[in-house]
This record gives structure tokens, C-alpha cells and sequence, in this order.
């Protein structure tokens, strides 16, 4: 059913889902924090929930979206 959904068009046109996304971002220091621990100490963010270590890997997918549509995804930028 998703596949159908995606295909189907909308009285208002298209929606370009990732620029809803990047327009959506906001940069959230908590998270920032989290992937300096992975990066920093990884066995230690092993030890994490699981649903803590998803929400990190939304963010930076919703980061990296908004970075290729041009938005600043940089310390002070939203």
C-alpha cells in the first residue's frame, strides 16, 4: 500500500518529502552531544537504550537532508 501512497499526487502538487524535512530541522545539542559520545567512547554508547541510538540515527539522517538543501546545520545556525 506505502508504494501507492508514494505515487499518488496530491491536489496541491507534489510533496517533496525532503524538503519538509530539512525545513523541519533543528539542531539539537543533546543530540550533537550523543554522537560525540559514539564517536568518542563507542562502548560506552553501546550501553544506551536502543530507542536512544535510533533517535540519534534520525537526527543526523534529518541533519544530512537539510545540509544538501542548503540549510546550515552548524552550531548556531537555526
Amino acid at each position: 500500500m506505502n508504494e501507492y501512497l508514494n505515487r499518488a499526487a496530491f491536489l496541491d502538487g507534489e510533496r517533496n518529502k525532503g524538503q519538509i524535512r530539512a525545513d523541519a530541522f533543528k539542531r539539537d545539542e543533546r543530540m550533537e552531544e550523543l554522537a560525540a559520545l559514539r564517536d568518542s567512547r563507542p562502548e560506552v554508547f553501546e550501553t544506551l537504550g536502543t530507542s536512544i541510538r535510533m533517535s540519534l540515527g534520525y537526527y543526523e539522517n534529518d541533519k544530512k537532508i537539510a545540509a544538501e538543501h542548503g540549510r546550515d546545520v552548524t552550531k548556531g545556525a537555526n
